[in-house]
């Protein structure tokens, strides 16, 4: 398996699908003396935070789980580019407010056909009454108006926004998308379309499927396939000594374990592991523009990178989408203390200390909130570094501390801005609310041509480099491995259609 080529489009995303390009897929087939038995695959754990409801879990090792068991009507590939699964088809009309989709011949793993009414149910489930954990695609579906959409006929529904919404397919190919089945509320023994059948599942331990010879888009070669929480060190030793097939999201040393091993494939994929530190900006101090600014100031991303990070990566820019739509051209910001000085007095504020929350959840998570809590003390301001529980971090992230840290993968810049920017967003860590901002998204849906919302998403850009509430600090390689025993192997790039799908692997 070869590094993936990473010569991203800048371009924005939509322009070419809106214009009603029909979408066609095509089926694979497989050998069986290829087939393998059991597939074991080993991914980051959370513990009692892990799940299996595709409308709110979120983490790398559920999504995995996700793209076994259930399809999209539309996914992402490495390029962030919405591509055809469920929908074999998608044509907007002239002004963008109603798209007609055409689903392809497929069926539940209870033998029943997809329909448009499961694509219309899985809509209404989203945008329905809140539950416990916010569905996470509310945001990017608010839009929709359930009661104009309808299904034509059993293959073909007919979707109406509120609004223009000419980069619906990249709404359609966002996390909490999946379809699921018309009158589904069991989600702890799960019926998909995917390519593997729900067998059983233990939160923090083990995911088993197995093959599903209807798939629509052909019988899987691994007949049996097991997902498994671990850490960084169990994945490792794990994966050389073969107890496990493959292992995700590697350290750097673990990769410079790997690397040339005889017996050992591994796959390091840059730009996909993306590091930040989140600013609550609805709390002080950080309600203070001037205080977010000064903290942009505040970290040494250089030394974050070569240090914490052990050099795996680059230097990011507080802006999101490194390598995909980006802002290149923006003016690197640097660690300054004598302008965090400036910006500080201007805001008023003196002795400034705050708390960092944070858990050993990623490589490199406790190491870099210490190292900044270093930067922080030689411009004369004071973090306590408090560490919250790997379990569950991510869940108490979002409304605990001040300021806090997370990593993601890459998106399209439009679900990065739906899913976490928005005003009322389900996963908005930044607790971020921008009257100019929320109206620069919906101006960019309403705007036909991708090269003016490239204009739009330029300036939101802008907002959140001057005044916003991520500082995206570093960019780092993915690293993951597998036996040489084995080919077809997912590709590295996390969120993305290919990565973590396990379906085409097979023996050599």
């Amino acid at each position: 398996m070869q590094p993936s080529n990473l010569r991203r489009r800048t371009f924005l995303l939509g322009g070419a699908l809106a214009a009603g390009t029909a979408l066609v897929g095509c089926n694979r087939s497989t050998s069986s003396e290829n087939s393998l038995d059991t597939f074991t695959a080993a991914f980051q754990g959370s513990g009692a935070g892990e799940g299996i409801d595709p409308g709110v879990n979120t983490l790398f090792i559920d999504e995995a789980r996700m793209k076994a068991v259930y399809d999209g009507l539309f996914e992402i590939d490495e390029t962030m580019t919405p591509i055809p699964r469920l929908a074999s088809a998608a044509e907007p009309n002239a002004d963008g407010t109603r798209w007609r989709i055409t689903l392809r011949d497929a069926v539940w793993h209870n033998g029943k056909a997809v329909t448009a009414d499961d694509v219309l149910y899985t809509f209404a489930r989203v945008l329905g009454p809140p539950q416990r954990r916010p569905f996470i695609a509310a945001s990017s579906l608010d839009k929709i108006d359930l009661t104009q959409s309808r299904a034509i006929d059993a293959r073909t529904v007919e979707i109406v926004s509120r609004e223009p919404a000419f980069e619906f397919l990249i709404a359609l190919s966002a996390y909490g998308t999946k379809i699921v089945q018309n009158g589904a509320t069991d989600f702890e023994r799960p019926v998909g379309t995917g390519p593997f059948v729900f067998e059983s599942f233990t939160a923090g331990k083990e995911f088993v499927a197995t093959a599903n010879d209807r798939y629509w888009d052909g019988a899987p070669s691994v007949r049996r396939l097991r997902i498994v929480s671990a850490e960084s060190d169990a994945r490792l030793a794990a994966v050389r000594s073969g107890e496990i097939d493959y292992a995700d999201n590697l350290t750097p040393s673990a990769a410079r374990t790997l690397r040339g091993l005889p017996g050992s494939t591994l796959v390091a994929t840059p730009n996909s592991g993306i590091y930040f530190f989140a600013m609550k900006t609805d709390r002080a101090p950080f309600d203070n523009p001037d205080v977010r600014r000064a903290l942009m100031r505040m970290v040494d991303r250089d030394e974050l990178v070569k240090v914490a990070l052990e050099g795996n990566g680059e230097v990011g820019n507080d802006v999101f989408g490194k390598g995909f739509q980006y802002s290149a051209d923006l003016p690197q910001h640097t660690y300054d203390p004598d302008e965090v000085g400036r910006l500080l007095r201007r805001a008023g504020v003196r002795d400034l200390s705050f708390d960092l929350f944070t858990a050993p959840v990623a490589h490199g998570f406790v190491e870099s909130a210490r190292l900044f809590a270093e930067h922080a003390s030689r411009c004369g301001v004071k973090v306590n570094v408090v560490l919250g529980s790997k379990d569950t971090y991510y869940t108490d992230a979002l409304n605990t501390g001040h300021l806090t840290m997370g990593q993601s993968g890459p998106l399209p810049v439009p679900n990065h801005f739906a899913s976490r920017l928005l005003t009322g967003s389900p996963q908005n860590r930044t607790k971020w609310s921008d009257a100019e901002f929320d109206a620069l998204y919906v101006k960019a849906q309403s705007t036909p041509t991708t090269e003016g919302r490239a204009a739009i998403y330029r300036t939101m850009h802008e907002i959140l480099y001057d005044r916003g509430g991520f500082i995206f600090f570093g960019n780092t390689a993915w690293n993951s491995a597998a036996g040489d025993r084995f080919q077809k192997l997912p590709a590295a790039v996390p969120n993305s259609h290919g990565w973590a799908r396990f379906d085409e692997v097979n023996a050599r």
